[in-house]
């Protein structure tokens, strides 16, 4: 896996971005620094990285929200890892899956107001840019940066709703 594949643009007027301390289990597979994080079940102590296409109403866990530090556990042991709370205030940005498709402002703006999902293919999250625009979809674009090939969004409240309710 990547550190730092998704960064805090905004705190959205917040002084500081709110963080809380959770378990990880041992044996789990590993969760770096700027990687999405979400509960390993419905009752669960433990968080746990996201997979590929994650962020799914109704079908995934609660999402936590972006681990600030590498979790500790080990093969053997649990451990903790520091997460940057949830808040749909909050701005991220993170590089888009298809460069190519985010390399003009105008290619940018057309997305805003899409909502897409998170790729994981290889090693890092990116905002896959190419998936369709649905309602189940939990990352809001709202801008991005033509140099760096990334897309700036926020996470729907929709992102913790694990009954479809």
């Amino acid at each position: 896996m990547a550190r730092a594949d998704i960064s805090i643009y905004s705190t959205g007027g917040l002084s500081d971005v709110p963080s809380e301390e959770w378990q990880t289990e041992a044996a789990a597979g590993d969760i770096l620094a700027g990687e999405p994080v979400k509960l390993k079940s419905a009752g669960s102590p433990y968080v746990i990285r996201l997979v590929d296409a994650d962020l799914t109403p109704g079908t995934d866990t609660l999402f936590i929200g972006i681990a600030a530090n590498d979790a500790t556990h080990t093969a053997a042991a649990d451990g903790k890892v520091k997460v940057y709370m949830w808040n749909p205030t909050i701005t991220y940005e993170a590089k888009a899956k298809t460069a190519a498709s985010v390399d003009t402002q105008s290619e940018i703006d057309a997305l805003c107001g899409d909502r897409k999902i998170f790729d994981l293919t290889g090693t890092t999250f990116t905002v896959d840019d190419g998936a369709a625009d649905s309602a189940n979809n939990c990352l809001l674009i709202v801008g991005g940066d033509p140099n760096k090939k990334t897309l700036r969004f926020r996470i729907r409240p929709w992102a913790n709703v694990v009954d479809g309710a």
